[in-house]
């Protein structure tokens, strides 16, 4: 992991390593700072390692709504895109609603 700071009123110029092979991934963030503090720990980030603690647990408890499929390690085709679903309900992305919600 590697975090910079760039102050916006200069020109960035980003060289990726040829020894970082073919694929490389890059991403970039923008924000102000809100003068709190941060705490992480895998995907969880809050202020405190209390509130990680929290979010953790309420993670394992209910994987934060549950897991609506009938296997933990489900595969759909590569050609079905992105959806969700809640509540027995499949939804697509705006731009590939068909229409935008569908009974299962």
């Amino acid at each position: 992991k590697v975090s910079l700071e760039m102050d916006a009123t200069q020109e960035v110029e980003i060289e990726v390593p040829a020894t970082f092979g073919e694929n490389s991934e890059f991403l970039w963030m923008q924000g102000k700072p809100i003068q709190e503090p941060v705490a992480q720990y895998g995907p969880f980030v809050m202020n405190t390692q209390a509130e990680i603690r929290q979010a953790f647990m309420d993670y394992q408890t209910t994987e934060f709504g549950g897991w609506p499929w009938p296997r933990d390690d489900m595969v759909f085709p590569t050609n079905k895109g992105r959806f969700a679903l809640f509540d027995g309900k499949e939804t697509l992305p705006k731009d590939e609603a068909e229409p935008e919600e569908k009974e299962l």
